[in-house]
């Protein structure tokens, strides 16, 4: 009787294994920045399904006191990561200083399964210079 119950702990657990996602999705994974940003940052991100269209919320911060405005778009995906449509328009956005902004955004598609949000803010951080030297050639 015990082997009986180990064998369905056993099945139990594999079968509970297999169904988990092997890595998990973090924020990062989901943005793809154009250069990077002095003072915003995705501080939240959230999806799910309604009535067949992928719903996305995206929880941007501006982490300064002074306004920043940027420009995002949105890369809709299928379950093999294939575009699944045209490239959108790229949509601009402003925060004002400390400012939280939720993006709302929803799939043109029924065929999306997932994304990725194509980011620009219009105030970069400067890229580092591996020797110091700013000088152009």
């Amino acid at each position: 009787m015990q082997a009986f119950l180990r064998q369905i702990v056993l099945a139990t657990s594999c079968a509970l294994a297999l169904a988990q996602p092997a890595v998990g999705q973090t924020i990062a994974s989901k943005i793809e920045t154009m250069g990077e940003p002095a003072s915003l940052q995705f501080t939240g991100l959230r999806m799910r399904e309604q009535n067949g269209l992928l719903r996305v919320q995206a929880e941007l911060t501006n982490q300064d006191t002074a306004p920043q405005s940027a420009y995002y778009r949105v890369q809709w995906l299928d379950d093999a990561g294939f575009q699944v449509w045209d490239d959108e328009a790229w949509k601009p956005v402003l925060l004002h200083g400390a400012q939280k902004l939720t993006l709302q955004i929803v799939a043109p598609t029924t065929k999306a399964r997932d994304f990725k949000i194509q980011f620009s803010a219009t105030n970069n951080r400067p890229l580092s210079q591996p020797n110091g030297s700013m000088n152009s050639p």
